[in-house]
């Protein structure tokens, strides 16, 4: 299983936070929506080993910004 979390330009210079179509989180200043979504991807990596990704969509590309994969050591899991 995978998690893709998207953050994406909505209006008047705000972020939005998306997974597929549907939006978590709206109207967000830029460097919180990229904390928010990587601390939501690593999260569900931590809690449910599955791959969870960040991604900064525009209109002209796509940049990744996070990628958590592989498994959880029991150090990190328990801190």
């Amino acid at each position: 299983m995978r998690m893709v979390l998207t953050i994406k330009e909505s209006r008047h210079g705000m972020w939005c936070i998306c997974s597929g179509e549907a939006v978590l989180y709206d109207k967000l200043p830029f460097a919180r929506a990229i904390r928010l979504a990587r601390g939501l991807a690593r999260e569900e990596h931590a809690s449910s080993g599955c791959v969870a990704s960040v991604e900064l969509a525009c209109s002209e590309f796509t940049i990744a910004l996070a990628h958590y994969a592989g498994g959880v050591s029991p150090r990190r899991a328990a801190a």
